[in-house]
């Protein structure tokens, strides 16, 4: 018979909470065994208390993207923001003849649109039995069968979600796309022409010096970068000496201040992203290239939305001997709002 328990949803700390509060931590073997689930322990001095699990290439979103999560209605369609301008004349249509008995009735007036963006569900399964985890568990007692499913799969979604921030769906790029692969955004193929970590000096200085003039018209100078983002073995490349002559900057130095001060901007980031790199995203349409982006990253100029973020129900069972938790999210792709704000600089390796 299944067990009638509340509803519960844990959170990015681990916290497992009820309507009631926070009842348990999700990591803990006790509060996972209290659940419904029998965990058998034999003492076996052969095993090692390390579990060596598999590691993956992952990085912190929210360092390259803006990311907003649980805002509006969680399991609404699609999400959108409201965009406006000015229509009407010009500034000197409003200029006032005194001596007129007529003020003029000269007035200005806004146009009102929507930048929308389709939500998307997500949802897996983590499904044990009694006899399968007390078999398991013979000798073993160090590893916990149960947590390293529960930790599968929370792993599994955010590589998931961190590989749709930069690449979007691969299923459907066109609604769900990612930072990398955005349609309006500007490509740029003449500022580039060679890695930045091969470039001689005046190569590199011909680039440093031209980059912002580049990124401020091709947004009609309305916004300053302060992010750019380049492909991480070029990134590594850039602690070679400016001047092999006089070696005493680094050309990453040199390309972080020049555009700290280009920008007037003193937290000015230059980030490394292996996802930029050509031998990533060769499968990726549109990509297969060194992808370097110069942008504002600000939540109105670029955003991720997870209305719903990583919510995991109770294991629960129908017969007493099966038990099943399910885990779900809600999210949209990458969404540039003001395309304009970002520059794509491609560097498409020669053919050999």
């Amino acid at each position: 018979m299944a067990r009638n328990l509340p509803a519960m949803v844990v959170n990015r700390q681990g916290e497992v909470w009820t309507q009631q509060g926070k009842v348990g931590m999700a990591d803990s073997k006790q509060f996972l065994n209290s659940l419904g689930s029998e965990q058998s322990i034999t003492t076996l001095t052969a095993i090692l208390p390390t579990i060596i699990e598999q590691k993956f290439y992952q990085i912190p979103i929210a360092d390259y993207v803006p990311v907003e999560v649980g805002t509006g209605n969680p399991f609404s369609a699609t999400l959108f923001n409201w965009t406006t301008g000015i229509k009407g004349g010009d500034f000197e249509t409003g200029l006032m003849n005194l001596a007129s008995n007529d003020s003029g009735k000269v007035s200005d007036d806004i146009f009102v649109e929507s930048i929308s963006r389709k939500v998307i569900s997500w949802k897996k399964d983590v499904n044990y039995n009694i006899i399968q985890e007390a078999t398991f568990a013979q000798g073993t007692q160090n590893m916990d069968l149960i947590q390293a499913k529960y930790k599968a799969r929370k792993k599994e979604y955010d590589l998931g979600i961190q590989k749709m921030a930069f690449f979007g769906l691969a299923s459907n790029t066109t609604d769900f796309a990612g930072l990398l692969n955005q349609s309006g955004v500007t490509i740029n193929t003449t500022l580039i022409t060679e890695t930045l970590s091969g470039m001689t000096a005046a190569e590199f200085n011909a680039f440093v010096g031209s980059i912002i003039e580049t990124y401020r018209t091709n947004c009609n100078r309305t916004a300053y970068p302060n992010t750019f983002v380049i492909p991480e073995d070029d990134y590594n490349g850039l602690v070679n000496q400016m001047s092999e002559t006089y070696p005493l900057r680094t050309k990453l130095d040199v390309l972080t201040q020049a555009l700290k001060e280009s920008t007037m901007n003193p937290n000015f980031k230059v980030m490394p992203l292996a996802y930029a790199m050509d031998n990533y995203n060769s499968a990726i349409s549109g990509l297969n290239k060194n992808r370097y982006v110069l942008y504002n990253k600000a939540p109105d100029s670029v955003i991720l939305n997870v209305p719903l973020d990583f919510t995991v129900t109770l294991p629960g069972t129908s017969n007493g001997f099966d038990y099943t938790s399910a885990a779900y999210s809600r999210f949209t792709g990458v969404t540039a709002l003001r395309p304009l704000e970002m520059l794509y600089l491609d560097l498409t390796a020669p053919s050999t």
